[in-house]
């Protein structure tokens, strides 16, 4: 339940990112459906969660129950689920901490999201998420690079649409953290008695689009902040990832005019828009006269 909990919070933070709220729901693989009971929290009227293990399924439906969100429950190994077999229509399919369970390679992993891309609808989408640990964190993004190669449509977290920056730098990691925001009770004392500091939600995710999606078309000033600040002689900065590709941005401005007063507030995961800074290579410095704007929080989609 330790781990329901703080999953639960992630889907909470994670379906919130979708362009549009899903109707119809589809968690594949899941322990005891705490993706499930988020996405009924964000108005989907019908979920159906499989997992293997009944005991937890059950578990899960009935909590989610006595919150008044019904979930329906499956039990079936992933191996035997052909996504032939589903109906089409979803708006959005979750695989929580699932691929790297049931399989051992990427080229298994794309094979079986490629399968599952047709089950969604126009504006559908996919959602996977998998730890951020380092090792696990690697073999994630070698998974993005070989869905990107297969010109599958990545919506987030990445704006770029190349092979993976964090890759070209040997064992740079790259993942999401989010604030963990309202600790349930439970949590606090498992980690208050573990002597844990946890305060924030770190997890690997991408969104994928439908193929049948119209492509979006982004301007080459986006970038979003992939590390927290970073306080260096040359004042705060922050790595970047883009349309563009990958760099630095920072800062010695000790009080921001209003055009770049968001560089006060950045968060890891907010995508902003940068014009006019002072550019040497691929290090971006804000100056009085660069405008810097905030077009999504971390937690919100990039309309």
């Amino acid at each position: 339940m330790y781990d329901w909990a703080l999953q639960y919070a992630q889907g909470l933070s994670l379906i919130q990112e979708l362009p549009s709220k899903p109707q119809k729901v589809l968690d594949l693989g899941t322990i005891a459906a705490p993706f499930s009971l988020a996405a009924l929290q964000h108005g989907a009227v019908e979920v159906l969660a499989i997992g293997e293990n009944e005991r937890a399924l059950r578990l899960g439906a009935e909590l989610s129950g006595h919150l008044g969100y019904p979930i329906s429950i499956e039990t079936r190994e992933l191996f035997s689920i052909n996504p032939l077999h589903f109906s089409f229509g979803w708006d959005l399919i979750i695989l929580p901490y699932t691929l790297f369970k049931q399989f051992n390679d990427n080229e298994t992993r794309a094979s079986y999201i490629k399968q599952l891309l047709p089950l969604l609808t126009q504006e559908g989408h996919i959602l996977i998420v998998e730890s951020s640990e380092a090792k696990v964190n690697q073999e994630f993004l070698r998974l993005r690079d070989l869905l990107s190669e297969q010109e599958v449509p990545i919506l987030a977290p990445c704006l770029w649409i190349g092979r993976c920056p964090a890759l070209r730098h040997g064992s740079s990691p790259c993942f999401a953290q989010r604030p963990l925001i309202d600790k349930p009770f439970m949590i606090k004392e498992i980690q208050r008695a573990s002597k844990i500091n946890l305060n924030s939600l770190k997890m690997s995710y991408l969104i994928l689009s439908s193929p049948r999606a119209e492509k979006r078309q982004l301007a080459d000033n986006l970038y979003r902040i992939v590390s927290p600040a970073v306080q260096t002689q040359r004042g705060t900065r922050y790595f970047l990832c883009g349309v563009s590709g990958s760099g630095t941005l920072g800062t010695t401005l000790q009080e921001h005019p209003k055009h770049s007063k968001a560089f006060e507030y950045l968060k890891r995961g907010d995508v902003v828009s940068i014009e006019d800074a002072v550019c040497l290579g691929d290090d971006k410095q804000v100056t009085d006269k660069t405008q810097l704007q905030l077009k999504a929080p971390c937690d919100k989609p990039l309309l």
